[in-house]
């Protein structure tokens, strides 16, 4: 009989609504192959969850299955939702995908489930995602509500950081029916991004970057330049009707009433104090927090120029300078390449640990596979979301020697340039990297050129020993003459986005939370999106995709926590 996913994924998905229906675990965990993953968004807990194995995916269940209340299980049908085959990764087995909806306690639910052939020919699944895709009576607008006055003078959430991530979430709440204001200190929206260096561009593909509800038009370059992004966020602001107070800050030590479920805060807009209490802060301030240079010794006495990267201003400024950059990171490499091609007398990159390194193409062409530009993108973030990021770091270590293999031609010229490799500790390569560690990496579209044609010279695992008037010393006593020193370390260039707001909400708040940002155990992100250990306070990070997709459980958090069904510190109230 020929293959038919549709018969396949019927007869999985009938032995799943058995399951569901009886709160059966080991029935449900019998229908996984035994390292298969099960993605939990806001359906079993208020949490954000991901178990690998059949056995863990069980043991989770346990009496979350009798309390979820899962019924009316029905094969989704819909146009890129209905059943298909696809290759199993790591494998040329042929597999199903297929979507499929439910109802739950307190809401409507939708899942994706991948099933591959086991050793005894049965489907199984490779990846199953269920999650909570509405809460019943309280369903996410289709049409974009007109501005609403009650977001500045009453706001339910105030969100701080007016950029990608912050205005996302904001587009997000506002079809959810919660009152937010956005503040940004910057003095338009976008200049986060207009401050950065001239020649800037996203390094991934632009339907990868497309903002929520918001497609870019159809002549807009794949690789989106700094102004042209900057420019459509402050339009984008104003197309999805947000509350956005610039040149504005949240004064330091706001407090939170636990009685009440309030926060005092105080806003400086344009040096005016303005008085609010809004139940939630979300900080969507950046993934990294300030800017750090390291004290160096000798700094201070240097006669040349010293500058972080993100307020370096052009490679045109320094042409004929001497100029050292420290750091092989994506920025660090830009920046190299934009001095080279102005102009600099001489480009050295200080690289002072291993690097992952990959050609964009090599980067973008996953990218390219699951964003195609003829498939609404709400489906392609649905089926983007239904694979974990430890499921993608778990395909990325076993994949690693083909990832060697496609850029081999890369690390030839690298490595004549003296560039110290790697894929990182687990050898996971360039994605999970950017979940983890949010540097030691670059995207690499013509600065190995220069390296190996001597144009930009590396001093690899090296460290800073001090300054003299005119030039670096190394830790291997290696003198480099400077007149100008750009620091442009990756995650290490800037202080930790919890320390940052120390001094926003004081020890007494951040102490109650936990890690943000890097992925847990689970392979999920710490402390973003999900309840970060003190009530009333968020934290969203990531990239375009990744707040696109997750500020929805966010707003379905907050929304629960509204209508009492939430606890504020994340637990269920029933």
């Amino acid at each position: 009989m020929a293959f038919n996913p549709v018969l396949v994924s019927s007869q999985w998905l009938s032995q799943c609504a058995s399951a569901l229906r009886n709160a059966d675990a080991k029935a449900f965990g019998d229908l996984f192959l035994p390292g298969g993953w099960l993605r939990d968004i806001l359906v079993f807990t208020w949490d954000i969850r991901a178990l690998e194995g059949r056995k863990d995916v069980t043991a989770y269940l346990g009496d979350r299955l009798r309390d979820a209340q899962i019924e009316d299980v029905r094969l989704n049908d819909t146009p890129h939702l209905a059943p298909r085959a696809y290759t199993v990764p790591m494998s040329a087995q042929t597999g199903v995908e297929f979507a499929f909806t439910f109802e739950c306690q307190h809401g409507h639910g939708r899942g994706y489930v991948r099933l591959a052939p086991d050793s005894d020919g049965a489907y199984r699944a490779f990846a199953v995602l269920a999650e909570l895709a509405d809460l019943r009576g309280h369903e996410e607008l289709g049409t974009l509500p007109p501005a609403d006055q009650s977001a500045e003078t009453n706001p339910h959430v105030i969100i701080v950081g007016g950029a990608q991530t912050g205005l996302q979430v904001a587009a997000r709440f506002k079809r959810m029916n919660i009152p937010t204001l956005v503040i940004e200190r910057n003095a338009r929206v976008g200049d986060n991004w207009r401050q950065r260096y001239p020649t800037l561009a996203l390094n991934t593909i632009r339907r990868h970057h497309t903002l929520l509800y918001e497609p870019y038009p159809s002549d807009w370059p794949e690789f989106t330049p700094r102004d042209k992004l900057a420019d459509w966020l402050e339009h984008y602001a104003a197309a999805q009707n947000l509350a956005v107070w610039t040149s504005s800050e949240l004064a330091p030590r706001p407090t939170y009433d636990p009685t009440t479920r309030r926060w005092d805060v105080t806003v400086v807009r344009a040096g005016v104090a303005v008085k609010l209490r809004p139940a939630h802060i979300v900080l969507a301030t950046g993934t990294l927090g300030r800017p750090h240079v390291p004290a160096v010794p000798g700094m201070e006495g240097f006669r040349g120029r010293v500058v972080h990267s993100a307020r370096f201003g052009g490679g045109a400024a320094c042409a004929g300078m001497r100029a050292v950059v420290v750091g092989a990171g994506n920025s660090a490499a830009d920046i190299c390449e934009d001095l080279a091609l102005g102009g600099a007398a001489g480009v050295t990159m200080v690289q002072r640990s291993p690097t992952c390194v990959v050609t964009r193409d090599f980067f973008c062409a996953p990218l390219r596979a699951a964003w195609p530009e003829d498939v609404p993108l709400d489906v392609l973030d649905f089926r983007f979301v239904s694979t974990g990021f430890g499921l993608l770091k778990t395909l990325a270590i076993e994949d690693q020697a083909a990832a060697w293999e496609a850029n081999g031609e890369l690390y030839e010229k690298l490595r004549k340039g003296g560039v110290s490799l790697q894929f990182g500790p687990e050898g996971q390569v360039l994605y999970p990297r950017v979940l983890e560690q949010f540097g030691g990496y670059w995207m690499d579209k013509g600065t190995s050129d220069l390296i190996a044609d001597g144009r930009i010279k590396v001093k690899s695992l090296v460290s800073l020993k001090c300054f003299t008037k005119d030039s670096l010393i190394l830790s291997d006593g290696t003198e480099l003459p400077a007149d100008v020193v750009v620091f442009a370390p990756s995650s290490t260039g800037y202080h930790y986005i919890r320390e940052t707001n120390i001094e926003l909400l004081g020890e007494d708040v951040i102490n109650q939370t936990g890690e943000v940002f890097g992925l847990d155990t689970e392979g999920e992100i710490k402390g973003s999106y999900r309840p970060c250990g003190h009530p009333g306070l968020w934290f969203a990070t990531g990239g375009f995709p990744t707040s696109r997709c997750l500020s929805k459980p966010l707003a379905l958090q907050i929304k629960a926590i509204e209508l009492g069904i939430m606890s504020s510190d994340g637990g269920r109230l029933d």
